[in-house]
């Protein structure tokens, strides 16, 4: 089945220092496009510096970001900002998507004040959709919606915790979800 989009989708991931933003740096930020055409392009991937990292041990592990390599080649937040608003600009003002959308929106808002002059307000959560999509019966109810199932479901090769890795399985899994939806939808018609 073929995809139509009615405009582009910038997927963006996030990696962080830990849980709170308040406390934990943003890391590093990971997007992709989404094109009208179903076709996954534009891989952007940017490191933030910080004068000073406080960070969950766990965290880095997790996500296996040397601090002191990261530090080196990252870029201070007013660059990476400047440079997700260029991004941005690349396809005009269209909606962001990410899977638990609402951790990575927490940590960039305070990077990107003017988000919501760079990015339509609202945003596609895959995770969301997927929980609808097994409510409803189209997705069976015993896969669950962390991404590394979804991306297994879907046959989609991915590595986790990289940014730009999590930014593109989130782009493809969305395509899937949008299948699944119309293959229903032509089905019933």
């Amino acid at each position: 089945m073929s995809l139509t989009l009615r405009q582009p989708i910038i997927f963006l991931d996030v990696e962080t220092g830990g849980r709170d933003p308040a406390r934990h740096p943003l890391l590093t930020i990971g997007a992709v496009t989404l094109g009208e055409d179903g076709q996954i392009s534009r891989p952007i991937h940017l490191l933030v510096k910080h004068r000073e990292y406080c960070v969950e041990p766990g965290a880095l592990e997790v996500t296996g970001i040397d601090i002191l390599e990261h530090d080196r080649a990252a870029q201070p937040p007013e660059a990476v900002a400047d440079a997700l608003r260029e991004y941005a600009a690349g396809v005009g003002r269209v909606m962001l998507g990410g899977h638990n959308f609402n951790f990575d929106l927490r940590f960039l808002r305070p990077l990107l004040p003017d988000l919501r002059k760079v990015f339509r307000s609202g945003h596609v959560d895959t995770k969301l959709t997927a929980q609808f999509l097994i409510h409803a019966g189209v997705l069976p109810h015993q896969i669950g919606t962390p991404l590394s199932q979804l991306t297994e479901h879907f046959g989609i090769e991915y590595t986790a915790h990289d940014a730009l890795e999590d930014a593109t399985a989130t782009a493809s899994v969305y395509v899937e979800l949008l299948r699944l939806v119309g293959a229903g939808r032509g089905a019933s018609t």
